[in-house]
């Protein structure tokens, strides 16, 4: 009897797996099923920063994709292994001029990584393989993402590879938190009502930041800053502005001296130096601290993976808000910090195998949109703010082309201080800037 029933347990199991390998319909996306694809026991190496925190705590923790890599292993016929590696996009050249990159899926950004690979001809054109078809099968906010980084008019992802159970959302959109036990304590309007209304804008961010910015035992020193970590290239997405712009000739081209974008500058200088309600401070960790202590009214930097942190580590209720509209503004507008996605060497084997293992593996149905929020905020009206974002973002980017900019940052602290005025500053970095972008494009 034990026998018999040692049996069919084995036989419940390998159905089950079965059904669970099986039930995700790849031909949705215009692959083949799984079992068609036969890497023949050769192993997959996913690149990443991250690897190491995708193969224990998404694979390894995360419920309902804890038998996923054995699933994949079994329906493609592929080992799957994880490299975790800082230096890409070199290890990538490397490992592709060795020959070594045939089996490669590649996490990159647009400031690790991507516009180095696609631009030097080393990431395969998987558009021309899957068709407009395919990214219409993506998560909306996945699709803005590959929209947003297009090369010579092509989309060269094919979908992130994230750690966090958040397929579908961007983990980098930016948000400003502030803290709803400070605002209630000194009588100051909350903010997600001032969203609801139409009246959240830099006039009366800047009102409720003189307000809020106090020394408290008159030593000279301040105690609560108004504001923390304002950064001007998140500023300018909230007027409208944005840092380049593809012309009528199909160049990209700097724009960041115009006067939306210089505007944003001079909202900086005026927070910063003039008003001296932004806490004068580039240290992530004295910022974020400042905020989660009690010290900061409103912190202007605070992406969606940073609001577990919020949940665990801040004492005090708080919200968030997109960034407040600025003059010519007619609307909220949102921005993410970083564009995730994952390309496939030139010199792929099998690049729709590939293609379709990353899809199989990663999923937009396996993140439960209650789990999400759970793991972020802790209202309704944060939830509401999350969920919106994520709903109206187009794919802006403050810096698309980060590693790009030269001296950018350091000349926005130069205006922020007074040594230069936001016209000067931008007019000093736009040639060295543009001619990289050139450079960058004529590829």
């Amino acid at each position: 009897m034990r026998k018999i029933c040692t049996l069919l347990l084995t036989v419940l199991v390998v159905l089950g797996f079965c059904y669970s390998a099986s039930a995700f319909d790849l031909t949705e996306f215009g692959f083949k099923p799984a079992e068609e694809y036969d890497f023949k026991g050769a192993t997959v190496t996913i690149i990443s920063w991250t690897s190491e925190r995708i193969e224990t705590r998404y694979f390894g923790e995360y419920l309902p994709v804890l038998d996923r890599i054995a699933e994949a292993e079994a329906a493609f016929n592929v080992k799957i292994e994880f490299m975790q590696n800082r230096d890409i996009p070199t290890i990538n050249f490397n490992r592709l001029l060795a020959g070594d990159s045939i089996n490669d899926l590649w996490h990159v950004q647009n400031k690790i990584g991507y516009w180095e690979l696609v631009s030097s001809e080393a990431v395969y054109p998987v558009h021309d393989l899957l068709g407009d078809d395919y990214y219409a099968m993506l998560p909306p906010s996945y699709l803005a993402t590959e929209e947003a980084l297009k090369y010579k008019d092509k989309y060269w992802g094919i979908g992130s590879v994230e750690w966090r159970p958040t397929y579908g959302y961007q983990n980098d959109m930016m948000f400003v938190a502030y803290n709803k036990t400070l605002f209630e304590q000194e009588g100051l309007p909350d903010l997600y009502e001032l969203y609801l209304d139409g009246e959240w804008t830099w006039e009366k961010a800047t009102e409720i930041a003189v307000k809020a910015t106090q020394d408290l035992d008159g030593d000279g020193v301040i105690d609560i800053w108004g504001i923390v970590d304002a950064r001007p290239w998140d500023m300018a997405v909230s007027n409208g502005a944005t840092m380049t712009r593809v012309d009528e000739t199909g160049r990209v081209v700097f724009v960041a001296d115009e006067p939306a974008y210089l505007e944003a500058l001079e909202q900086c200088y005026q927070w910063w130096t003039e008003l001296g309600v932004q806490m004068p401070s580039y240290g992530s960790g004295d910022l974020s601290n400042t905020f989660r202590s009690g010290r900061g009214a409103m912190y202007f930097s605070v992406p969606a993976y940073g609001l577990p942190d919020l949940m665990e580590n801040m004492a005090d209720e708080w919200g968030i808000v997109p960034y407040p509209k600025g003059p010519r503004a007619d609307r909220h507008y949102w921005t993410v910090q970083a564009l995730n996605t994952t390309v496939l060497p030139i010199n792929a084997q099998d690049p729709e195998a590939l293609a379709a293992l990353r899809c199989f593996l990663w999923r937009e149905e396996d993140v439960n949109v209650s789990d999400f929020l759970a793991a972020h905020v802790k209202s309704q009206q944060a939830a509401d703010v999350l969920l919106t974002a994520n709903r109206e973002w187009d794919g802006r980017s403050s810096r698309l082309f980060e590693t790009f900019l030269e001296s950018f940052g350091q000349q926005t602290r130069d205006v922020q201080s007074g040594a230069k005025s936001a016209t000067a500053a931008m007019a000093e970095v736009k040639p060295v800037v543009q001619a990289r972008l050139d450079d960058l494009f004529s590829k």
